[in-house]
Order: C-alpha cells, then structure tokens, then sequence
C-alpha cells in the first residue's frame, strides 16, 4: 500500500528548459502565469488508478464506447469492505482520499451503497478521538466527508440509516440514531476540540461547510445532535460578544504605546471578523434545517426554542 501511494502520488516537475507536452500537463493553478506556474510530467500510476473501472461492469461504457487503451479492473465491493476494516491506518485513509477525490466511478459507486456505516464509522471514531490523531489526519478524514457530502443521495441515506449503538461513544450512550445525527454529534465535537486546542480556521471551516452540506436533508435530527448545534450557536456567540466587548474596550483605552495598541487591536480584528464568518455558517445551517426541513425536525425546533 505504501509502494502505491508513492508511486500514484509522485510527481516529476518540468524544467523551464524542457519541452512541455502538449497533454498531461498538471498546473497547480489555472489563474497563474504558464511561464511562472509549475508543470508536471503526467503519472501514468495516477492516470490507472482514477480510470479505474469496476469488475462487475462491462469494458464498454454506459455510453457503448470502448474504453481507450488497457483498464485496471478492480472489485469495488471487496475494496469498499476492505477498506472499512482497515481505516485506522493512515495510508489506508489516504487511499481512500486518492479513490474519492480521483476516482468518478469509485466515488458513484461508495454514493449508492446501502451500508455507508462501514466506511463512515470508522472515520467517525478517528474523528472522536482527535486528540490522539494529527492535524494532517483530521484534514484527510474532513476531506473525504466534505466531497461525500456534496451528494444530496448521500446526505439523504445517513439520516435513514438507524444505528443499534455506538460502542465507542463515551459521554452518553446512544441507542437507535441515525448515521446523520452521528455525524452531526462527531463533527460539533471537532469544532470545539479545535477552538480549544489546535486553533486551526481551515479545519474549523471543513467541519461547519460539512454541516452546512446536511444541512438541507436533516431527517429527524435526534434530541441530542439537536441541542449539540444550538450549544455550538451559543459558544461561538459568547466567544464574538468578548472579542466585540474586547476591541471597543481597547478603543476607549488610551495606551502610551500607540502602535502596540494598534497591534493588539488588529488581532482582535482578525479574530473578531473569523468568529462572525463562523456564526453566519451556523445560523445558515439552522436556517436551512428549518426552511427546507421543518416537519422532520422537531426536536431542532423544541432545542432552538
């Protein structure tokens, strides 16, 4: 496995000097200059592993067309179980993210499934227990949650798939809730993990865009994922009325040093105007609950009021 994320993720960069091919070129951004921008040499392991097809299905295409060229045949379904029971291995989580984000049939294919919980619970459980995992871990899961949750078929099925329990889950016992309102629970404990510990804004807004990708599809959100979010609502709240309270005390204050006050209002500045982009995640997530999922959501209503 680790041979295979070498091979699939190295990258040859081009000298200015050699001759750029006219196809395969990777650009790491699109907006920059050509002459300034850097360009890669195509990887043929890469090219295999996003063009790879399942073994269930004919070599024509759904269209009818040959498929161009030879085609790695792989079993989606023994992959899709396989990689279930080993997701607490980082590698095997970073073929998951090399499979979803390049991989459009493989990505179809995890969308359709009946049974999500056997890649979702596991990075589920990594997520709960973040304070074990690194930065670069939280990202990689986060990722993969957040291309998932682009699918409205996806936000739709976790909601209706009901869990017996969740063993690993330690400050309450949860019997019979849905895969969603899991979720929901796991990624609110991430944000607040974050706020406390690593600070990182990025991670912050891969969880709430996670959320706010639900959002729309909530069904029947338990009591707990419920007030979960509103608590959310309330933290970030209290935390931008201080930083509100913080800088118009500044303000006032009339220090010596004019430029350490300008530097310390800046930073109050910069951290006033990341909490008030987080509140408005927030509260368009709620709105959205409420304006396209209202009848399903009691209990979001029953928190709220």
């Amino acid at each position: 496995l680790l041979v295979l994320l070498i091979l699939i993720h190295y990258r040859k960069c081009i000298s200015m000097n050699e001759s750029i091919p006219t196809d395969g070129v990777y650009m790491s951004d699109s907006n920059t200059n050509v002459k300034d921008a850097p360009a890669f040499h195509e990887n043929p392991y890469c090219k295999a592993l996003n063009n790879a097809k399942d073994i269930q299905f004919d070599h024509a295409d759904v269209e009818g067309n040959a498929q161009n060229g030879p085609v790695v045949r792989l079993s989606f379904a023994s992959l899709f179980d396989a990689l279930g029971t080993c997701l607490k291995d980082e590698s095997s989580v970073l073929l998951l993210y090399s499979l979803v984000h390049g991989n459009c049939d493989f990505q179809e294919y995890v969308l359709v499934r009946t049974d999500l919980d056997t890649l979702l619970m596991p990075i589920l459980e990594m997520l709960y227990n973040a304070s074990r995992k690194t930065s670069n871990q939280i990202y990689m899961l986060l990722i993969i949650l957040l291309i998932l949750s682009q699918d409205s078929t996806f936000n739709a099925s976790v909601h209706k798939l009901v869990l017996p329990s969740v063993p690993w889950y330690q400050e309450r016992l949860m019997h019979q809730t849905s895969l969603g309102s899991l979720m929901v629970v796991v990624l609110i404990r991430t944000i607040k993990y974050n706020l406390s510990k690593l600070r990182d804004v990025y991670l912050h807004t891969n969880c709430l865009a996670i959320l706010a990708n639900m959002g729309p599809h909530a069904h029947r959100l338990s009591a707990y994922a419920s007030q979960r979010l509103v608590s959310l609502f309330d933290m970030l709240s209290r935390k931008y009325a201080k930083l509100a309270e913080l800088k118009n005390d500044k303000a006032l204050k009339v220090m010596s040093d004019q430029m350490e006050t300008d530097i310390i209002s800046d930073d109050t500045s910069t951290e006033l105007h990341i909490y008030t982009d987080f509140l408005r995640i927030v509260l368009e997530i709620i709105n959205a609950i409420l304006t396209y999922a209202l009848p399903r959501n009691p209990e979001v209503v029953y928190a709220i009021l």
